[in-house]
């Protein structure tokens, strides 16, 4: 099933990325303020979407992915203009990177399959940690303003 033990790696990384990603979007969406509860549930109704989604032809692109990821950009492009969010205009470049990349394999040939797997496993993990430092940062925020609000 497994050409060498770097394809095994890259297929179970997809798994434990999918994990992480349940843990952190929870997270932003059980502590979160109501621009990261939107963009955790975008999140996941993407990654589950995409997981359901079908596969690539013959010059390796998956179109509705492609669709998936564009819808999923503009939401996070109109969250971050709405409530002036700069984590989610981050999301949203992040998810333009994500976008670009089976266009770019796609024009490079010469690209490998590992290699276009591996830049989607970058993408992902700063779109997690982007994700991370909201919520902690939300939660610190809505700590400094309790602690206000008691001394006053």
């Amino acid at each position: 099933m497994f050409a060498s033990p770097l394809d095994y790696v890259i297929y179970m990384m997809a798994y434990i990325f999918y994990v992480v990603a349940i843990v952190v979007c929870g997270m932003a969406f059980w502590k979160g303020d109501r621009p990261l509860r939107l963009v955790a549930v975008v999140m996941i109704v993407a990654w589950l979407l995409s997981a359901m989604a079908g596969r690539r032809d013959k010059y390796g692109m998956n179109y509705p992915i492609s669709i998936i990821d564009t819808n999923v950009a503009l939401i996070f492009i109109w969250i971050s203009m709405r409530w002036r969010r700069l984590w989610c205009a981050v999301l949203a470049a992040l998810t333009i990177v994500n976008l670009l990349i089976p266009f770019m394999a796609l024009i490079d040939r010469d690209i490998h399959g590992n290699s276009r797997a591996a830049s989607y496993n970058v993408v992902t993990v700063l779109q997690l940690m982007v994700l991370f430092v909201a919520t902690r940062l939300t939660v610190r925020a809505r700590r400094r303003a309790d602690e206000g609000a008691v001394r006053s």
